[in-house]
């Protein structure tokens, strides 16, 4: 699933603390956070809502991602997404 993050230029962080994780974009950049101090079954579940909200029709996908991902369709508005632009400093 990571593998398939990137393909979508995503950039994936693992951090530790008091948050659960998602997906964000800043300026140009998306990024999915993942918190390392929470389960990996939470942190696949986290990581396949935010993959679902993609088109993957024409992505090569192992079944068991398929299966996790197709799981998690509809689910992906539990999590949250933000967004934010700051000036450049040019």
């Amino acid at each position: 699933m990571l593998t398939l993050a990137h393909d979508l230029n995503y950039s994936v962080r693992r951090e530790k603390g008091n948050f659960r994780g998602g997906d964000c974009r800043v300026n140009d950049d998306k990024f999915i956070v993942l918190n390392s101090l929470i389960p990996l079954e939470s942190r696949i579940v986290l990581l396949a809502r935010i993959l679902a909200k993609h088109d993957l029709e024409d992505k090569e996908l192992k079944p068991a991602v398929k299966a996790v991902i197709e799981k998690e369709k509809g689910k992906e508005g539990k999590g949250q997404t933000i967004e934010m632009d700051f000036p450049s400093d040019t």
